[in-house]
């Protein structure tokens, strides 16, 4: 039971953490062609393997609003629309990735979510995956140890 918790939870980080990071690119690499920035492709690449290493997107994001604002080729109204939804797909792992990163495991999703931040700021992208399987495996056991019921003591009856 616990290997296939352990696979399962594997299973969900890597699909959550690639999915969630294919997906934003997408968005990134879409509102930067609707905006009309020469080198969405490469940004969107770039957003791409930042969201694979757990990097915020908005590093590529910020700087391309920066750059909107101070270019002046874009009105007032167009540069705070394109403001917005760069801001917005720069943020979209904040609410994609807890929708991801649970799917599959019998385990709450905020368990594997602390579980792969805390491995990741611990120990790089392996920890990820180390600190899901870890927290969600010792969360099984609690569950099973605070679940059975020790022999009941006629005595204190």
């Amino acid at each position: 039971m616990l290997a296939n918790l352990s696979v399962a939870t594997i299973r969900a980080v890597a699909q959550g953490v690639i999915g969630v990071a294919a997906i934003q690119a997408l968005l990134i690499g879409l509102a930067l062609l609707f905006a009309g920035i020469g080198v969405a492709g490469v940004l969107a690449i770039i957003a791409l393997i930042l969201g694979i290493a757990q990097v915020p997107a908005l590093l590529i994001t910020l700087p391309v609003i920066i750059y909107i604002w101070a270019s002046g080729d874009y009105s007032t109204g167009a540069a705070i629309m394109h403001t917005i939804i760069l801001l917005l797909t720069g943020m979209a792992d904040n609410i994609l990735k807890p929708m991801m990163l649970g799917r599959g495991v019998n385990v709450p999703m905020p368990v594997i979510l602390f579980g792969a931040l805390g491995g990741m700021a611990g120990g790089g992208i392996l920890g990820m995956f180390v600190g899901a399987t870890a927290l969600a495996l010792g969360y099984e056991i609690f569950m099973k140890w605070v679940a059975t019921t020790p022999n009941s003591d006629p005595a204190l009856s």
